[in-house]
């Protein structure tokens, strides 16, 4: 694969990477699990014997959730002799074999688990969560994936790109992927956001009342029971997750832009979407008549498919604007629109000068960040396929994310230059690896006593004390008060009652606390043969609420040459 190659993203991936990727990803697990020295055919049997027995306690679990219908029938026999005996002499030795073969098989099953996963303990210690975004990297070169958020990239991306410095409000990073494309810059987010949403309370009410009812044969009185229903909306916090790229290139430095999926690419059919065209190009004209009279400049590219495709109509600059969609460009984003190999057009995309962020459908589904703990298992097979199908759709998900940028071909030959920052250091991990470290923690260590919500993590890192940062966490989130509101509902009967509607009203509290971080390198199962298991580990990055005990430096150096 060469550099030209990239700028048909989809045609690539369907000729060739993605075949070439899961061929590499099957060789890695294969090599992964020789250095294991995995038995292979062992774990199979014992498997086998394990689902076996998880089958026959099964049965036997329904055997005796049968007998619960028997052991009432006996109940109500046992008013006569015969009962009594059948209850003695045949239901309860019964229930008691069936007890103690049920103990047995359970035995078995548990002697089986453990040995499972003693055969896979050695595989399971080798799998480490950045394996994913390595075999992406030896698959597309081009892309260069980072371990960890490099401090001089951070302050490039912040000083130079404009990339905001730490998280935005009522966000928070879970978990986070860096690199480069040729020098410039990229971070993939996966956040935790709160937004207050309304939420709509019901409360009920019983009432009694009589009526009158009139006939030919005269007139009686009902009386009638109505459930009245009343509801009151109040904003309440919700939390979601989202995942978004952001690439720093200095490609067009001046253009701001957003587009979204558009209506013409969900239709599959030529000729349908050719007649679509035909039916709305007069529409561009028509918004560049009016974009110039209100002394814009949008002014409509000779590519209807493309504009109609791909959008970007809120364009702030033509001539860069058309210096990044090329007649070459607009052709690959049209290729990647209408692909059935990617996802399609799925992805919302926003320049802002010198950042692009990126955020699509397939990220906020399928989550490509998984923890270490995700990769294990007592079954090689299914720890295998697992494996294997989670590193194939990370390539997907993360490849067809970079689509939209490898599809202009100045991004890549706009080479990023070094960039020098003049601040001094007073950490050594970004504010970002900061919060993704805070929020593995138990957020009970940080949140207010109060709270009755998830909580939004802020950090501040305040120095450096022995080679570790320093870091002072807030914690956001609410607690709750009770309110009634009477509400006013009219029953059947034409009366107004007030119905009692149980609502909460959510009042943001803080709580906090301090954080010891660190980079000291290597390997999960290198770093557990040195220090203990409170520690928090995550690609080399390290951190304890109550504080680092160690010497980072001759941890550090402990490190590196275990590794070697």
């Amino acid at each position: 694969m060469n550099k030209q190659d990239l700028l048909e993203p989809s045609r690539l991936y369907k000729l060739s990477l993605k075949q070439e990727h899961h061929d590499r990803v099957e060789k890695f697990f294969a090599d992964l699990t020789k250095k294991a020295g995995t038995d292979i055919d062992l774990n199979l049997k014992t498997c086998q014997k394990l689902y076996q027995k998880q089958a026959e306690a099964e049965k036997l679990n329904k055997k005796l959730g049968s007998m619960v219908w028997l052991a009432v029938l006996f109940g109500i026999l046992c008013l006569v002799l015969v009962g009594i005996f059948l209850f003695i002499f045949v239901y309860k030795p019964r229930k008691k074999a069936l007890n103690e073969q049920l103990a047995k098989v359970n035995a078995e099953i548990e002697k089986l688990n453990k040995d499972a996963w003693d055969q896979m303990a050695s595989l399971n210690s080798l799998f480490n969560e950045d394996m994913p975004a390595r075999l992406f990297q030896e698959s597309c070169p081009l892309i260069e994936m980072d371990r960890n958020f490099d401090i001089k990239k951070y302050y490039t991306l912040v000083q130079k790109y404009g990339m905001w410095g730490k998280s935005l409000e009522n966000r928070s990073v879970l978990n986070l992927q860096t690199g480069s494309i040729l020098g410039n810059p990229f971070v993939f987010f996966k956040d935790k956001v709160m937004k207050m949403v309304p939420h709509t309370y019901e409360g009920t009410r019983v009432v009694t009342y009589t009526r009158r009812i009139y006939s030919k044969d005269g007139s009686y009185t009902v009386t009638e029971t109505e459930t009245l229903r009343a509801t009151v909306t109040k904003p309440k916090p919700e939390y979601s997750n989202e995942t978004y790229l952001v690439y720093g290139n200095e490609a067009a430095p001046h253009l701001c832009f957003s587009r979204g999926p558009s209506e013409i690419t969900s239709i599959k059919d030529e000729k349908k979407r050719d007649k679509y065209v035909r039916h709305h190009e007069d529409d561009l004209s028509k918004m560049a008549e009016k974009e110039m009279s209100k002394g814009g400049t949008y002014t409509p590219l000779g590519n209807p498919l493309f504009e109609l495709s791909f959008g970007g109509l809120d364009r702030n600059n033509e001539v860069e604007y058309r210096l990044l969609f090329t007649p070459l460009a607009q052709k690959a984003m049209i290729d990647l629109l209408y692909s059935e190999e990617g996802f399609g057009d799925d992805f919302y995309m926003k320049k802002d000068k010198c950042i692009n962020i990126i955020e699509s459908a397939h990220m906020s589904g399928r989550s490509i960040f998984m923890d270490v703990v995700d990769f294990r298992g007592f079954d090689y097979d299914k720890v295998h396929d697992q494996f294997v199908d989670f590193c194939d759709y990370y390539f997907k998900a993360v490849y067809f994310d970079f689509a939209p940028l490898l599809s202009i071909p100045l991004y890549q030959q706009m080479k990023a230059h070094e960039y020098i920052y003049k601040d001094t250091l007073k950490s050594q991990m970004t504010p970002f690896e900061h919060e993704m470290i805070v929020n593995r923690l138990n957020p009970k260590d940080f949140e207010n006593k109060e709270s009755v919500t998830e909580v939004i993590f802020e950090t501040n890192c305040e120095s450096q004390i022995n080679g570790a940062d320093q870091v002072h966490v807030i914690a956001h989130s609410f607690r709750s008060e009770e309110h009634v509101e009477m509400v006013p509902k009219v029953a059947g009967n034409g009366m107004t009652y007030m119905v009692p509607v149980t609502w909460y009203e959510y009042i943001p509290v803080e709580g906090e606390g301090d954080l010891q971080t660190a980079n000291v390198g290597g390997d999960e199962l290198l770093f557990r043969s040195i220090d203990n298991q409170n520690t928090i580990y995550i690609r080399g990055l390290i951190a304890l609420k109550s504080g680092l005990n160690v010497d980072i430096k001759n941890l550090k150096s402990l490190m590196a040459k275990k590794e070697d």
